[in-house]
């Protein structure tokens, strides 16, 4: 890579550092995964540079970061076993309190996740999302009703109380 070009590949990641973290953590439902996420994005990016066209590059960081982070989901299996059963909650108003939006994300599938991550933290259109992740725009609003619906459904669940039974 030219020294220009690595000049501006640096002042682009210094600049958008911060907001690039924020939204694989969002993604990804913790820091780990998400810096991961970035580091990751940002090689193919850094390789793709002398490429991408004045303007395009927070377009073209997105979209990497959003097929990375698909693929690994589509790996990834979707059951996690521990040896620990989760500790019930306290008090009634205790899952509300604990109710965050990472959790909330969390329970979606990826495809939902990402593309409410896409449309209400990064404020893009249905159009700039389909054509950031590839993907009929109708697909899209149809991710974006089956997320909000899940998470509505969510909200409405009633608390859970001793050993997690519903009353």
């Amino acid at each position: 890579m030219r020294r220009r070009d690595e000049a501006a590949f640096r002042a682009f990641v210094e600049e958008r550092q911060l907001m690039l973290r924020r939204r694989a953590y969002l993604l990804c439902g913790n820091w780990a995964d998400g810096d991961e996420l970035v580091q990751e994005a940002l090689a193919r990016v850094y390789v793709a540079w002398p490429r991408i066209g004045p303007g395009a590059e927070t377009a073209y960081t997105r979209r990497t970061m959003m097929n990375l982070y698909l693929n690994d989901q589509r790996k990834r299996r979707r059951e996690v076993l521990t040896d620990e059963t989760p500790e019930p909650a306290t008090q009634e108003h205790d899952r509300e309190l604990a109710m965050t939006l990472t959790e909330l994300l969390h329970d979606l599938p990826e495809k939902q996740r990402a593309v409410l991550v896409l449309r209400f933290w990064e404020d893009l259109t249905v159009p700039q999302i389909a054509e950031c992740t590839g993907v009929a725009e109708g697909t899209i609003k149809s991710q974006i009703s089956r997320g909000l619906a899940a998470l509505r459904g969510r909200l409405a669940d009633p608390p859970l109380t001793g050993a997690g039974a519903v009353s």
